[in-house]
């Protein structure tokens, strides 16, 4: 009888698993307007942002995609994948996109490049092996590049380009962080690039000023693409105010021998230089151009803006001029809002009428699109890299945003970087703070701190406390305007502990009125009836019991505050993900699966007991001890009164414990012994601890963090 019951449960929990991946719910996001950095008209370019196919695996991907391309789209439901609009807000974990290349593009190197790629990325080009895959990198929201020889693409037909993203390296370092859910994103823009042999890699400014005239650095690499140098090269740059050429440059760079990247340095003087500012946001235009003796060319143009920085006795310095700071504060939701809506220079317009003199992005890097309204818009930014809530032996090192601070840092509306949020304050972090501060000079450069006080290698300036939704200095303050998501919660949860605390209370009572039997009883192969009515009100009793332990823990994954505060806002992604989905479902499973559990152990003991009774006996003769789980009830349904969320669970666990001398005793009187009920408990608390192993630095981490 045992096994069939146990083998009806089991059937049970995987239909109630069934249910909960049939009803899984995936965030779904919007599709995000993007910006494009710097502009060449030497170069084919293909858009590749737009319309792509997601699928959950790169296998389903590639079985897909090509049967599409030779004209097959009966694909069903579960393997057709759906439609999604890059760039977006959602994440995902593959997608693909047939595109086709003109025939004279064969000619040329192609250029991959991904914006605002959060997550570790593996690119492939018409295939999944791995003599397909053209590349892979970990994004961290700034441009990355993947160079594509010519061959690989297939002219004059579909090819298919697949892209599986994983968890980042962000997402695992941070507090308790793991590879679930395996998710990335992509926010920028996508595009390909038909180059010829030798390009510009993205430029570095650094301006510095004597009274009016400026200084103006420009410093970038030369890339070869070709197995052979086709030198020497001329560089030429021309700075223009919008009406005539100001400053120009050209220089001769010759063949080396080496393949690395050749660095090119110009430098235009530029007297009487007008300066961006907040009331006159001026923009100057760049143009660089490269060419060899065979007449090939490549180019770019961006704008750029003159100004200075800094941060002097506590106060913001503009152009030599203390500006007090008014900022608001975006949190990634707010974000995407508003560049799916197409709304980000008319809010930063608005913003700006208001007297708001900066924006804080919360979370991500902002996008070109962002970066170059500002520019125009005349109003600061302050971005963030990617850490936060990191134990210290996790913190990663400096260097790895050096690309991504220098292709931001091209706009004068950048003026602040956050190193690093809620670290903690030891030698690793303060090294990792100096470090930081290198990569990101000559703007500002801070950390926020979740406890008052200085952190080592900071000054009291750029130690930020967060204050609620602000955090404020001598200079000013930023303010987060926009509420964060209401915490989610069982809707329907009062209603439910109610009606469970009545039912318990009526099992309760039944299983009192029914007839006290004896351990001798539970083998009766012809039970009497008073003895099958004892039997069934105990077993009724077992499954609401469990029930209701499971409803405690529903209770307490929706309860989760993943929100606590909205400078942070990457913390357990896994839990985010769990509370979007139906309690029910959840609350369904977790009942089905103690109740497993529960049998489970009890089958293992009951072998090893005095005439090895049956296990659903013995586990209906045991529940008797547990009858004052009708007080749990009762503190579950008494939740909306006031009464502390942890209570009902911590008195569970309290209980267990003080009737656990009367358990061990009611077994050593049939002439057993208790610590075979410890075994399937202690493969669970073993597995506990060995999670808990894995996750040292964290507790280390919190250990620091609450103490006073």
């Amino acid at each position: 009888m045992f096994n069939r019951r146990l083998i009806i449960f089991i059937v049970l929990l995987a239909l109630s698993l069934g249910a909960l991946w049939w009803y899984w719910q995936s965030p779904q996001g919007e599709s995000l307007q993007a910006g494009q950095g710097a502009l060449s008209v030497a170069r084919f370019t293909q858009n590749l942002s737009g319309s792509w196919d997601q699928f959950s695996s790169l296998r389903q991907a590639w079985t897909t995609e090509s049967e599409r391309a030779k004209g097959n789209n009966k694909q069903s439901f579960l393997t057709g994948g759906r439609a999604i609009a890059l760039p977006s807000s959602e994440e995902f974990s593959v997608v693909a996109k047939r595109l086709r290349v003109p025939g004279e593009w064969s000619s040329r190197t192609m250029l991959l490049t991904f914006n605002g790629v959060q997550g570790h990325a593996n690119v492939y080009l018409n295939g999944i092996a791995s003599g397909q895959k053209v590349g892979e990198f970990e994004g961290s929201g700034g441009a990355d590049e993947l160079e594509i020889p010519a061959k690989a693409f297939r002219y004059g037909d579909d090819n298919i380009l697949v892209v599986e993203l994983t968890g980042s390296s962000e997402q695992r370092a941070i507090l308790f962080g793991s590879a679930w859910p395996n998710l990335g994103r992509i926010t920028g823009e996508i595009r390909l690039d038909a180059v010829v042999e030798t390009t510009f890699m993205p430029p570095q400014l650094n301006v510095s000023w004597n009274e009016t005239t400026a200084q103006v650095t420009i410093k970038t690499n030369l890339q070869h693409h070709g197995f052979s140098q086709e030198g020497p090269w001329t560089v030429n740059g021309v700075l223009s105010d919008g009406s005539a050429g100001i400053a120009e440059q050209s220089l001769t760079v010759q063949a080396q021998d080496k393949a690395d990247p050749q660095p090119v340095t110009l430098t235009f003087s530029v007297p009487d230089a007008r300066r961006w500012t907040l009331q006159s946001p001026f923009l100057y235009q760049l143009h660089l151009t490269v060419t060899n003796s065979r007449g090939d060319l490549d180019d770019l143009t961006l704008p750029i803006g003159l100004r200075s920085i800094a941060l002097t006795s506590g106060k913001w310095v503009l152009n030599d001029q203390v500006i007090p700071i008014n900022g608001d504060a975006l949190i990634p939701q707010e974000e995407f809002r508003l560049r799916h809506a197409g709304q980000v220079e008319s809010w930063l317009t608005s913003e700006r009428k208001k007297g708001i003199t900066l924006v804080y992005f919360i979370g991500q890097l902002p996008d070109e699109l962002w970066l170059q309204a500002a520019d125009r818009v005349g109003i600061g930014i302050w971005a963030e890299l990617p850490v936060e809530l990191t134990p210290s032996s996790r913190l990663p090192q400096p260097e790895v945003f050096q690309k991504i601070v220098a292709e931001k840092m091209l706009h004068p509306s950048l003026w602040a970087w956050t190193m690093g949020k809620g670290l903690d304050a030891d030698p690793l972090t303060q090294t990792y703070f100096l470090q930081s501060a290198l990569e990101v000079k000559p703007d500002l450069t801070f950390a926020l701190k979740t406890t008052p006080g200085v952190l080592a290698g900071l000054t009291a300036e750029q130690s930020l406390y967060v204050q609620g939704n602000k955090i404020q200095g001598a200079w000013g303050q930023v303010t987060v305007e926009t509420p964060l998501t209401a915490s989610v919660r069982w809707v329907n949860e009062p209603i439910v502990a109610e009606i469970w605390a009545l039912l318990m209370i009526f099992l309760g009572w039944m299983n009192i009125r029914s007839v006290t039997w004896r351990y001798k009883e539970i083998g009766e192969k012809r039970p009497r009836r008073r003895l099958r009515r004892a039997w069934r009100w105990d077993g009724l009793f077992v499954l609401a019991r469990e029930g209701m332990l499971a409803g405690l823990i529903t209770s307490g994954i929706f309860r989760i505050p993943i929100h606590f505060s909205p400078w942070f806002t990457h913390l357990l992604p896994g839990i985010e993900l769990i509370q979007a989905q139906s309690p029910w479902c959840i609350w369904v499973t977790l009942s089905v699966l103690l109740m497993v559990v529960r049998l489970f152990q009890v089958g293992v003991v009951a072998p090893h007991l005095p005439d090895a009774p049956p296990a659903l006996g013995l586990v209906y003769w045991l529940e008797r001890r547990y009858r004052w789980a009708v007080f749990i009830a009762i503190g579950w349904a008494a939740l909306p009164w006031g009464l502390p969320f942890y209570a009902p669970l911590l008195s569970y666990f309290v209980l267990v414990c003080l009737f656990l001398p009367v358990r061990i005793r009611d077994i050593h009187r049939t002439g057993g012994h208790y610590r075979s009920f410890l075994w399937v408990p202690g493969i669970m608390v073993g597995a506990l601890s060995v999670w808990v192993s894995f996750h040292i630095a964290d507790w280390i981490y919190l250990w620091h963090m609450l103490r006073p």
